[in-house]
């Protein structure tokens, strides 16, 4: 049901290249992910060469490098540099030996850019190219953003903590700023101590159908990502030798970034009906999404699609029904 890459898709995104990964007050170029999601999704070169005009107009160029020989996690004016550090990784070794050497490092800042680094790679490794694989590796590395020390906590489930955490930070407010701002103000706090412990034992369900309900309960921007940013890290598992590091990873990621969110109401439990396979609409759904020309709305639509077809959750299906509806 997915469209495959496309000539003009593949230039545009190549194109797209002269721009830095953030824009502005560290506002995520969407550009090329929005363009990988819209050609999966079967959009036309006219689409896509309006989402290129549309977007491309209020980025920022990439910048030079700094000849830094050995860049730094989370230093941003080394991206230039994690850019070639990375293409020539990826020329010498392969996407594959890439890859698997260089995401346990990057795992535990997978807050980047509001799980933009991570969602950037996913569509990268997809695409198959090694400019665009560079390019994302390059924005988690000079984003990466640590929230400290992962620790366990033995009988808790995922539900019971995020639902204590939210009830902790229910009424926090924060200064101005985004998604990122908000999470690296969070960890300052001293009282983010005190759900700084996780369950022991995650589940991939789990984490999915809390990620999936949260969202459709609320249609909230910062727990949107959550969706998007969580589907990017599963299409990633192949590459990834401890499934259940990463997913503690994403765990600690998404809970703060719950904490700082427009809707921190507690997670329940939805009571769900199977849809039968007939109502299956992607064709129409995915029709739907492209006409909205959101590429928030498109990367969901998309990031659904994959979890539905890897987990078969009804949740996924809600998602995006529910964003189809309210962007209507």
């Amino acid at each position: 049901m997915y469209q495959s890459f496309t000539s003009i898709g593949f230039e545009l995104i190549k194109r797209s290249h002269r721009f830095g990964p953030t824009f502005s007050a560290r506002l995520s170029n969407h550009l090329p992910m929005a363009l990988s999601a819209m050609q999966r999704l079967g959009a036309s070169s006219d689409q896509l060469n309006a989402e290129y005009k549309r977007a491309s107009g209020h980025l920022a160029p990439l910048g030079n490098a700094l000849g830094v020989s050995a860049p730094t996690l989370g230093q941003s004016t080394h991206n230039v540099d994690f850019v070639e550090y990375y293409r020539e990784m990826l020329s010498q070794i392969g996407a594959e030996k890439t890859l698997k050497q260089v995401l346990p490092s990057l795992l535990p800042g997978i807050s980047a850019g509001a799980f933009h680094g991570v969602i950037r790679l996913a569509y990268a490794v997809e695409l198959g190219d090694i400019d665009e694989t560079s390019h994302a590796l390059a924005y988690w590395s000079s984003g990466h953003t640590p929230l400290g020390e992962l620790s366990f906590q033995q009988n808790l489930s995922a539900e019971e903590d995020l639902n204590q955490a939210l009830s902790i930070f229910h009424d926090q407010t924060y200064h101005e700023g985004i998604i990122i701002d908000h999470v690296e103000e969070l960890i300052t706090l001293q009282k983010y101590q005190t759900i700084a412990s996780q369950p022991s034992s995650l589940s991939l369900e789990e984490v999915a159908r809390i990620v999936l309900s949260q969202y459709s309960a609320s249609n909230d921007f910062t727990l949107l990502h959550g969706v998007t940013g969580f589907q990017a890290l599963v299409s990633l598992f192949p590459f990834i030798e401890n499934h259940d590091l990463a997913l503690h990873y994403f765990w600690q990621a998404y809970v703060a970034a719950s904490c700082t969110a427009a809707y921190r109401e507690p997670f329940q439990r939805p009571v769900q009906v199977h849809a039968p396979r007939d109502i299956l609409d992607w064709s129409h759904w995915f029709e739907q999404a492209l006409e909205t020309e959101n590429d928030h709305t498109i990367k969901l639509t998309y990031s659904c699609a994959r979890l539905y077809d890897h987990l078969r959750l009804p949740e996924a299906l809600s998602a995006i029904k529910y964003r189809l509806e309210t962007s209507s």
